[in-house]
């Protein structure tokens, strides 16, 4: 991964999709992606504004989204927008490879 492709830079990018009314019920395997869609882009939006950055809480969010996407996407037809979900677990899998955890603020 060279310089233009930072792991911060890339999510930053992939946060710039906007959001199709048509998948607001969605749901594919009992999981429902208006959920997971919502939670990913608010922990990579958090992860990107703190230069790369997320608590041990969010990244566990990030991981259980993750696995999610891993499921239903085998399960998406194509106007599920396959694309999307496809983004969303690329930003979390760089999430998970290149989190900098915050350090603790001790008291």
């Amino acid at each position: 991964m060279d310089a233009a492709e930072e792991p911060v830079a890339v999510v930053a990018c992939l946060l710039d999709e906007p959001w199709d009314r048509r998948w607001n019920s969605l749901e594919v395997a009992g999981v429902d992606l208006v959920s997971i869609y919502t939670r990913m882009e608010g922990c990579a939006y958090t992860w990107v504004t703190n230069s790369g950055s997320l608590h041990e809480q969010g990244m566990a969010t990030v991981r259980f989204i993750s696995g999610e996407i891993e499921r239903v996407l085998p399960e998406l037809a194509e106007h599920d927008s396959v694309h999307v979900w496809q983004r969303l677990h690329r930003m979390a899998q760089l999430m998970i490879t290149h989190n900098n955890a915050p350090s603790e603020v001790s008291s």
